[in-house]
This record gives structure tokens, C-alpha cells and sequence, in this order.
């Protein structure tokens, strides 16, 4: 395939969650276009499962503004700037669930962890944490969640829903075929 060439780069808007620009490219052929991308921070996201009850899986119960719902997922947040992944990871753990947790297995990092890789370029890294138990949240002024045991049927079920978000779906099954989960 041929390269395509970054001319200019501009900052419409930026905000907590990501910068909207517009980039002037030449494309292939030699002609200059202008396209409109989000730059928004990378994510991670983990499996939680109870060591003591191999069948039990610690959920984070949220609303969230994009979809304006409330829903169930892997607890998950964004990578500050100067954080690694795994960094990220533990300190969303400790923000969401009180958990200090050194039992950590990565699964995946993902490219198309985002909504649409068409104008947004972050990635989602998946991880399988292993607790012996949980502590009080401390979440960001702004958030207000709590934390929900799940059963690994109702799992499967949760992430096997045409809602749910398509990367969480993937880690679970990452984490089924690496034998994490039986």
C-alpha cells in the first residue's frame, strides 16, 4: 500500500477525554485531503476473578454518558499520561475496588480497542487478575459506581449480549481460550 503524507496537524477541541483535530494528508494519488481524527487516551480493562471461588468475578456497576445507561463491565479506566498499561491497571483496581493486586496476566492490547479506527487512534489493553478479596472504592469525584460479584454463567451471558462492548467480549474469550477460565 502506498504512504500516505501528514502535512498539518490542528487542535479543534480538547478535552479530559481526547483531543478532536483536523490533519491535512496527501494521499497516494498525490492529492491533499482533509480528514478529522479524536486522539484519545489508551485504556485498559481487566478480568477480575475471585482465587478462593474460581467461578466469582468481580464487575463494576456504572452509567455511562456515551450510551447514557447504566451497565456492567470489567472495571476499566484511561492510561494517564506518563503510565504504563499495567500501571493504569493497578491504579484503576485500587480506585474501583480497593484491590492491591500483584496476580496480573495480560491478555491482549488491541488497536481497534476504539469505538471507530476510522477517525480515533487509542487502544484498549485487556488483563485476567486473580484477588483474594476487595476493599472500599475510592472512585473520581465524577464517577459513581459500585461493585457487583458476577457468576461465570451469568458472565457469559453478560458479555454474549448484543450490547455489550465488543473488546470486553473479546478479553473474556482471550482469557476462556488461554485456559484462565474454565
Amino acid at each position: 500500500m502506498n504512504k500516505w503524507i501528514i502535512n498539518e496537524t490542528e487542535t479543534l477541541l480538547s478535552t479530559p477525554i481526547g483531543k478532536f483535530c483536523s490533519t491535512r494528508k496527501t494521499d497516494p494519488s498525490g492529492t491533499e485531503r482533509k480528514y478529522v481524527s479524536m486522539k484519545a487516551p489508551d485504556w485498559v480493562c481487566a478480568i477480575v476473578q475471585f482465587e478462593d471461588k474460581p467461578n466469582e468475578f468481580l464487575m463494576v456497576k456504572l452509567f455511562r454518558h456515551g450510551i447514557n445507561q447504566e451497565v456492567v463491565e470489567f472495571p476499566s479506566g484511561m492510561v494517564d499520561d506518563g503510565e504504563s498499561a499495567l500501571q493504569a491497571l493497578r491504579r484503576e483496581l485500587k480506585e474501583e475496588l480497593g484491590i492491591d493486586c500483584e496476580n496480573i496476566v495480560s491478555l491482549t492490547e488491541l488497536y481497534s480497542a476504539c469505538p471507530n479506527p476510522a477517525f480515533m487512534d487509542n487502544k484498549m489493553t485487556c488483563y485476567f487478575a486473580v484477588i483474594n478479596g476487595y476493599g472500599t472504592n475510592n472512585p473520581d469525584e465524577d464517577e459513581f459506581l459500585e461493585s457487583e460479584i458476577v457468576s461465570a454463567e451469568k458472565m457469559g451471558n453478560i458479555v454474549s449480549a448484543d450490547n455489550y462492548n465488543v473488546m470486553m467480549r473479546f478479553a473474556w474469550e482471550r482469557a476462556i481460550y488461554l485456559g484462565l477460565i474454565k
